[in-house]
């Protein structure tokens, strides 16, 4: 019998089956595989873990906010749904921006700490791209490279002024200075 972070990653792994990551030839399950042990380093906290396993099913799969409740509990299904993006939304900058005003309201710390982790994981996956093409890796991106400066760097504004864990931040900080340079710290 599975303990609840072992069947979360079987579920999550059997969701994503068939699914590849862009810009890489790898198995989709191996981002939230990546965002879930982000964050086993920043909580012990058996729910926080299986919710960052499992961040975008109900944005990339056929599975939906009850399924994830049915087997895991509330907890984690609400954190999952306040991770998703609105897909009513069509464009991709408006899904962006209004995820941001979401994260902007969200007061619950692991929320903003897998948001981190996700949008990491990320730019760590784009990076050996980037350091090949450059800022021309951005034409394959579906937002501008301004759209995505703006998008990280919201996200790292928001995560340092919520008090997200330092070891996600600094990873981030580092990336994210790589890719876009200067941040303006001084509006936190």
């Amino acid at each position: 019998m599975y303990n609840a972070i072992e069947e979360a990653i079987h579920f999550m792994v059997l969701a994503f089956k068939g699914q590849r990551r862009k810009n890489e030839n790898i198995d989709k399950s191996f981002h939230s595989m990546s965002v879930g042990m982000m964050i086993r380093n920043v909580t012990e906290t058996q729910d926080v873990i299986v919710a960052a396993l499992l961040h975008d099913i109900i944005n990339d799969t056929e599975y939906g906010y009850e399924e994830i409740e049915e087997k895991f509990g509330t907890l984690v299904a609400d954190i999952v749904m306040d991770l998703s993006e609105d897909h009513s939304r069509t464009k991709w900058l408006d899904r962006k921006k209004d995820f941001i005003e979401r994260m902007r309201d969200n007061a619950d710390i692991n929320v903003i700490n897998i948001m981190v982790a996700d949008k990491l994981h990320n730019l760590l996956s784009d990076y050996e791209l980037y350091q090949k093409m450059g800022d021309k890796m951005w034409k394959y991106s579906k937002g501008t490279k301004e759209e995505n400066s703006w998008l990280y760097k919201e996200c790292y504004y928001i995560a340092k002024k919520k008090g997200a864990s330092e070891w996600l931040l600094g990873r981030y900080k580092k990336i994210l200075l790589e890719y876009f340079g200067d941040l303006d710290e001084e509006s936190i």
